[in-house]
């Protein structure tokens, strides 16, 4: 009888690497997990920049609103504002905004019987490389 005692005690070497397996794999996931968080919180930070910059600029144009119901402020993708008016200035500051605080950031404006339509481009970080690019619209009366 006591010689099946001292046979059960203590743990053996095959328990203690399945314990170390499971906590490993625990671990990892728990990295992985973090990880993808990280990766989305990033994402909704862009978002968010993308949302400013939009409101930022409608607040521009209805400051001046008479160049923007007569079209000044309509501006497509990756073209540059020209001109000397408040609306070419306000664009160039809009569109260097985008620049510096989104990857890959671009706008466009468009404005159609005072109804202004405001879109933000920009590559998304917190997706695939590959996937299309994160766009934000604001639609609303000037």
């Amino acid at each position: 009888m006591s010689r099946l005692r001292t046979a059960e005690r203590g743990v053996g070497l095959v328990e203690v690497l399945v314990a170390t397996v499971l906590v490993s794999i625990g671990l990892l996931t728990l990295a992985s997990l973090q990880a993808l968080s990280l990766k989305r919180s990033t994402s909704a930070a862009l978002r968010t920049e993308a949302v400013g910059q939009s409101y930022d600029l409608l607040d521009r144009m209805r400051a001046n609103r008479a160049q923007a119901i007569g079209g000044l402020y309509n501006l497509a993708f990756a073209n540059a504002p020209t001109g000397s008016t408040l609306a070419s200035a306000d664009l160039s500051a809009w569109k260097a905004a985008l620049d510096a605080s989104l990857p890959e950031g671009d706008g466009q404006v468009r404005v159609e019987a005072q109804v202004v339509t405001i879109t933000v481009r920009w590559r998304d970080t917190g997706v695939a490389d590959d996937a299309e690019p994160a766009v934000v619209n604001l639609r609303t009366q000037l």
